[in-house]
């Protein structure tokens, strides 16, 4: 288990782009009903999604869930066998790839970079396609700029075959960038490179964004990268979208435990038996870890259910806490500003996991300790997921 910080949302601004794309009218994706199968498998279903004029919206899913699927219906790569696709108020199938003038870096860039032109001269294509091409002088200077941004500027003169995948990644990341298109749809860009430099450019797609005024598009199956970047969070599985909001409602108020289990990490606990509830919500259910109160997310019907604890939200102080259970620790991790505590449970056969600031002690591995949480942080699941194949065993393998 890799953890998050306390909050993956702290230091995620809510920022100014999207309170404004909320009262924006003009819509520059609409998706509806989109459904595209291949042979006998549905790989979007009744997809309905819209996306404004210069917001940035990602969507974010496991792979195979018929993210870059769906990108592709949106550029014309793939046609959709049901649905519509209106692309700033026009209808996408009377569109050729041309005419749609989409900005459109791929998951497989290695075949989208002419293997016989040098890095800029790879660059400068984009920007001498467009209808008022600039100067020489005025391609030099952007050429200098995007490979000074993507920290690769020995690559000048270059060919593609000479490079590594991830500077072939940037490349094709800045010939698309560079023709400031109205809409940019982005395949997973930041895959392929290392950790220093994903963060560095983590933080340019949000500048870039700001720059341009342009509308992104852009699928990941990195929560992470996602709950930093979007204005609007999209999450998909098995073909469907299972919740839409900004990262901020999606991450503490998921619609269901599918979305819950995803999107930021989680301990899970079983329940057996239709919850009892005592208001306001308020549900006393039987766990495979013993009884708990817990907040019902999105009913109380069900015979088995689901709790689901955020592992920042335990406490090691556990005077104040509304739900209390010992358990024993089983291992530590310190991250540099947070330490994970990794504890079994009586009941389980999986780790529950605690993530608290510094590096406490707390004890020695196979001591027993208490653990708490207050009842706004457990959250009860009577629904699993918009889709109806995902099991309990499905998402306690999260």
């Amino acid at each position: 288990m890799i953890a998050l910080s306390p909050d993956p949302l702290e230091g995620v601004e809510l920022n100014a782009r999207y309170t404004q794309c909320a009262v924006m009218t003009a819509t520059a994706i609409a998706i509806e009903s989109v459904t595209k199968s291949f042979r006998s498998e549905t790989v979007l279903r009744d997809i309905e999604l819209e996306v404004e004029d210069g917001e940035f919206c990602v969507v974010l899913g496991p792979s195979g869930c018929g993210k870059s699927t769906l990108l592709k219906c949106i550029a014309g790569l793939i046609e959709s066998d049901d649905g519509t696709i209106t692309l700033d108020g026009r209808d996408a199938a009377e569109l050729s790839v041309q005419e749609r003038n989409l900005g459109y870096v791929f998951q497989e860039f290695e075949e989208t970079l002419f293997p016989h032109k040098s890095v800029a001269e790879n660059i400068a294509f984009g920007l001498e396609q467009r209808d008022d091409p600039p100067t020489q002088s005025e391609i030099d200077e952007t050429i200098d700029e995007m490979l000074t941004l993507l920290a690769i500027e020995e690559t000048r003169d270059d060919l593609p075959g000479a490079l590594s995948g991830g500077q072939q990644q940037r490349v094709e990341l800045a010939r698309q960038l560079c023709r400031n298109c109205e809409v940019m749809l982005f395949d997973d860009p930041l895959a392929d490179l290392d950790y220093k430099l994903q963060k560095r450019m983590e933080l340019e797609m949000r500048s870039l964004h700001a720059d341009l005024g342009s509308t992104f598009l852009y699928i990941t199956h990195n929560q992470d990268q996602a709950l930093k970047l979007a204005d609007k969070l999209v999450v998909m599985n098995r073909g469907m979208i299972e919740q839409i909001g900004t990262p901020e409602s999606v991450y503490h108020d998921p619609q269901n435990a599918f979305v819950c289990r995803f999107v930021g990490d989680s301990n899970a606990l079983v329940t057996n038996g239709k919850p009892t509830e005592v208001g306001d919500g308020v549900v006393d259910v039987q766990t495979e870890a013993g009884p708990m109160r817990a907040t019902a997310q999105n009913g109380a019907e069900k015979e088995t259910g689901m709790v689901i604890v955020r592992p920042e939200a335990v406490s090691l102080e556990t005077d104040d806490c509304d739900v209390t259970v010992t358990g024993v620790l089983e291992g530590r991790t310190y991250t540099g500003e947070t330490t994970e505590f990794a504890v079994s449970l009586d009941g389980t056969d999986r780790e529950f996991y605690v993530v608290v600031p510094d590096s406490p002690e707390i004890g020695a591995i196979g001591d027993s300790i208490e653990l708490g949480w207050n009842v706004d942080d457990a959250l009860y699941f009577d629904e699993l997921s918009v889709t109806d194949t995902v099991t309990i065993t499905d998402l306690i393998e999260e």
